[in-house]
């Protein structure tokens, strides 16, 4: 059955009799027949008066079960046209009486259930079949229909749980976007799942968030491998990165100054490390110094301040020159 809890609550159509007075009841005992059918045409599961009375129950997500959401079953065995006990497979999910399910292009009503049989079957009913048309997904479909005859293995819709899966799917599209037009496997907790959505969220692009989402739509724990391990990489070092000044040897041996600051005599706050001094001649006459400036690992410049062209330079420490 469906277990929403709804059975606890008591229905007019269980206390019409006593609701009357002794002289109807009497003189015209067919209006309470009358009027007990009536309550049992609006207060049968998904009907207008189960649903105003019972949308609290509609909204808990414990309701969110597996058989409901599927709202499904298969016939066990073939009917007639006349037959008035519908043998199938289940009848978990389905209301205890006055449900309706369909079989092909036939709705049938019932009085009440076994684990595997609907009994007191009516044939050929009428009812809502879909909430939605193919050209409109605000018009409810109502179909009136007739008698057939269906074989083994056809599928039984229960319709009594089409309002509680209109709300599943609005609470999937909340909780669970991206994921509310996808069918969940057969055997998970559907409503622990939805409660629990979060944790997925949160660990969206992990390898957790795979293992949780696999499973969820394939019942499987699948093996994530990460590519980025077996990638072909030219080198794992780091780049060393260096700006060049160019000076000529006023006095002093410029060799020396590697692995020492040098500071911008005006303005002290401009200095930077030494790495390499390289030496050359400029047309065969001049003879010039390059100093490597040590910039850095990183984006981030170990260099101080602008060096400019300036009549001189100097080093932070003195250095005696043989």
């Amino acid at each position: 059955m469906i277990q929403t809890g709804f059975e606890q609550r008591v229905k007019v159509q269980q206390i019409i009799d006593s609701q009357l007075p002794e002289f109807l009841r009497s003189e015209s005992p067919k209006s309470v027949d009358f009027l007990k059918q009536y309550y049992i045409s609006q207060e049968y599961q998904g009907g207008p008066s189960d649903v105003a009375e019972n949308l609290d129950q509609y909204l808990q997500l414990d309701n969110f079960t597996q058989e409901v959401i599927s709202g499904q079953t298969t016939l066990y065995s073939g009917i007639s046209s006349t037959t008035d006990t519908v043998q199938v497979y289940s009848t978990k999910g389905f209301p205890k009486e006055y449900g309706l399910f369909r079989i092909g292009d036939e709705i049938v009503t019932y009085t009440g259930v076994t684990t595997n049989t609907f009994t007191g079957c009516i044939r050929g009913f009428s009812g809502i079949q879909t909430y939605r048309t193919d050209l409109n997904s605000e018009e409810l479909v109502f179909k009136k229909t007739s008698q057939s005859s269906h074989t083994a293995g056809d599928t039984v819709q229960n319709l009594s749980a089409l309002f509680l899966k209109e709300f599943y799917k609005k609470i999937k599209y909340t909780f669970t976007p991206g994921l509310e037009d996808t069918d969940f496997v057969s055997d998970l907790d559907v409503n622990n799942f939805i409660k629990e959505s979060g944790s997925l969220y949160k660990a969206k692009g992990t390898k957790e968030s795979f293992k949780i989402l696999f499973n969820v739509l394939y019942g499987v724990t699948p093996t994530v491998v990460d590519l980025e391990r077996y990638l072909i990489k030219p080198s794992d070092a780091e780049f060393l990165k260096r700006e060049v000044v160019v000076a000529e040897r006023i006095s002093g041996d410029p060799n020396r100054l590697v692995g020492q600051t040098i500071v911008n005599s005006a303005d002290e706050n401009t200095k930077a490390s030494v790495s390499e001094v390289e030496i050359f001649t400029r047309s065969g006459i001049s003879t010039f110094y390059k100093l490597n400036l040590f910039v850095g690992y990183t984006d981030r410049s170990t260099i101080e301040g602008t060096f400019k062209v300036q009549p001189k330079v100097k080093s932070i420490t003195k250095y005696l020159v043989e």
